[in-house]
């Protein structure tokens, strides 16, 4: 790739903390700061865990839910579950630096798991449990892994699907055993006690074993590898060192100051990407905090009242789910709702405007704030549980609109920029410094800097070691120590990062115009009767859309419309249902420059999924799979003569 030679001494710069009145000046051009040497405090996170059990036995690490209640796991168990692991791996043969793969639900066999493999010195291959069987064979075969972790015998069966494939596999762990478990000859399968036992057993004949197994680690050595989704090819396996893990962890409260010792998460979002997995699980053993397991996606909503998180991460979707549950509601509600509602809203964005500004906030509008904090939005704090005081998104960009409303109602959400390859955040907003719309400025010890072409490239401890077994994509990703992104961005006049998009999503029209679609999709999404969006117009003359249907708050319209079909399939060909999206892309054009307006659109009869292979694990949208399978209505939708039942022209 040529922009991977590009010399970029005249492009922007920007190191960690950007402080001194001299230091903002220049951020138009370059903000250099002292780097910060964080060598010292770095420990192995493994280590880290063992520690703690040893300082706190008796505090809470760990909740799940058993029988529709919540169990607290002590920190003395968890490190002794992940050393009977370690110990039990260690029995079965695995070696340093081995690939061990691990598929499984958020649950406390997950840490288990994970953190005894770290512990034994081999590393940890997470895999999506939405991926196809095609797609496990191949993360299985390439990493070579002898050993795989499972959950469940549903995904256990996955295998099963494709074990003439494997190449390497040998030995398979079941969490949740049964009895009947059929066990092809090509494998030997174990129950997770089993493993446990076995570990007991090892640890009572020698005492010394954890402690020489975790003093072996170095910092260094690979830790986990994590594989990309493969949107441009096969995935490419980002190896992310205990030095990584380790860094990321320990510069978390540096750009938090509200952040404390012994903090409430609650983990929802698949352990295998890189911000559940650092930024929850691992930082959580940082901190010495409290992790509860949501029971599954569907209730996350009534786990978080129970768990009550004080750090809460999520992906924009989420984010964007909860804004529009709240709109639906407050639309079904009576005129009086409505009417207190947006007003609080209303006085909410004036006090966020002003603290965006550094402005006095006058006593009137302090007594109205006071007034709306009571009426509405202490409510709406306590959906999430009532004690959150520190909010990250990432995964994808967050919508303005999105983060306005959370910044009205007394809820900033941090919005963190990275990836997989740079150990999740490489800058992060900060709530002394918020500025909506940009994902803040680079953590400590991380060097953020343009291109001349626009991409972003990101150089520090957070950069991974490379891509397993890829030493060409290694050459073209990673220069002279800079990660290229493959995101395009610009700083702004305080030295935060602005995401304009990814450099292979951006439309370039038939006129020549350069098109972020993601900030159409955003900003379409915050319509409460619209799902998910796909804006297409490469090479066109205009843009086109896919769309899906919010099901909860248009099944409310067919209601109050006495609409016969409350089938979502029936109502996305419903006259008046086009009619109501026609009117919400209407509005919201016109918020919009006119070549970045959608012309035409069509209504899909169902939403995006990740088991269609439409959304990613994060529930981002697949633009080439989506593009390939509906390419006949894209196409229809640049006809001359453009009709269909379930679709709106708004060209005129």
């Amino acid at each position: 790739m040529a922009t991977k030679k590009t010399k970029s001494t005249t492009s922007n710069t920007t190191n960690s903390k950007i402080t001194s009145e001299k230091t903002n000046r220049k951020t138009r051009k370059q903000a250099i700061t002292e780097k910060p040497d964080f060598s010292l405090a770095l420990e192995a996170i493994p280590i880290t865990l063992l520690r703690r059990a040893n300082k706190h036995p008796e505090k809470i690490a760990l909740r799940v839910k058993r029988r529709h209640r919540f169990l607290d796991i002590t920190w003395e168990e968890y490190g002794r579950k992940v050393s009977e692991m370690a110990a039990g791996l260690f029995s079965l043969g695995l070696e340093r630096g081995e690939k061990v793969a691990l598929i499984s639900a958020n649950r406390p066999e997950f840490a288990y798991s994970d953190l005894g493999i770290l512990i034994t010195g081999a590393v940890t291959v997470a895999i999506y449990p939405s991926t196809t069987p095609s797609g496990i064979a191949y993360i299985l075969n390439h990493s070579e892994a002898r050993f795989l972790i499972v959950d469940t015998v549903e995904r256990l069966e996955k295998i099963y699907e494709v074990m003439d494939e494997l190449k390497y596999l040998e030995e398979i762990i079941l969490a949740d055993w049964i009895e009947d478990a059929i066990v092809p000859r090509k494998f030997k399968l174990h129950s997770f006690e089993q493993i446990l036992e076995l570990g007991q057993e090892q640890i009572e004949a020698d005492q010394a074993l954890i402690e020489q197994m975790s003093s072996s680690i170095k910092l260094d050595d690979t830790a986990i590898i994590i594989y990309t989704s493969g949107t441009t090819g096969p995935p490419k396996g980002a190896m992310l060192s205990h030095r990584n893990i380790s860094f990321i962890c320990s510069t978390m409260n540096s750009v938090a100051t509200d952040i404390q010792e012994h903090e409430t998460f609650i983990s929802f979002l698949p352990l295998a990407h890189a911000l559940e997995r650092l930024g929850c699980l691992y930082f959580a053993i940082h901190n010495g905090g409290t992790i509860g397991f949501a029971e599954r996606l569907e209730s996350v909503p009534a786990d978080i009242l129970e768990i009550r998180p004080t750090i809460l991460y999520g992906v924009p979707r989420f984010f964007e789910k909860i804004y529009n549950g709240v709109i639906a509601t407050v639309e079904n509600g009576s005129w009086v709702t409505r009417k207190i509602f947006y007003w609080s809203v209303n006085v909410g964005n004036q006090v966020a405007k002003r603290k965006q500004k550094r402005r006095k906030i006058g006593l009137v509008l302090q007594l109205k704030h006071w007034m709306a904090e009571k009426l509405v939005f202490q409510k709406l704090h306590e959906r999430l549980g009532g004690r959150v005081k520190f909010i990250i998104s990432g995964g994808a960009p967050l919508g303005v609109n999105i983060s306005n409303f959370f910044f009205s109602i007394g809820l900033p959400i941090m919005e963190a920029y990275g990836a997989t390859e740079t150990s999740a955040p490489a800058t992060i907003t900060r709530p002394e410094s918020y500025r909506i719309g940009t994902v803040g400025q680079p953590i400590p010890d991380v060097e953020v800097k343009i291109a001349e072409d626009g991409e972003i490239l990101i150089r520090g401890a957070n950069v991974c070691k490379g891509y397993y077994k890829d030493s060409e994509a290694t050459k073209r990703t990673f220069v002279d120590g800079w990660y290229y992104s493959g995101d395009v961005g610009h700083f702004d006049s305080e030295g935060n990062l602005v995401i304009t998009d990814r450099k292979k999503d951006i439309i370039i029209t038939s006129g020549g115009k350069n098109i972020p679609p993601q900030n159409i999709e955003n900003l379409l999404k915050t319509s409460p009767y619209i799902n998910q969006v796909m804006v297409h117009g490469d090479k066109r003359k205009y843009l086109t859309a896919l769309v899906t249907l919010n099901p909860e708050t248009i099944i409310a319209f067919a209601e109050k419309e006495s609409l016969p079909n409350k089938n979502i399939a029936d109502l996305a060909m419903d006259r008046k249902v086009r009619q109501l999206i026609d009117q919400e892309i209407a509005i919201k054009n016109q918020e919009l420059a006119s070549y970045e307006r959608i012309k035409r659109f069509v209504i899909l009869p169902r939403d995006f999924s990740i088991e269609h292979g439409e959304l990613t694990p994060t529930l981002k949208v697949k633009r080439k799979e989506v593009t390939e399978k509906y390419k006949d209505l894209l196409e229809g939708m640049y006809e001359k003569e453009y009709a269909s039942e379930n679709s709106t022209d708004l060209s005129n």
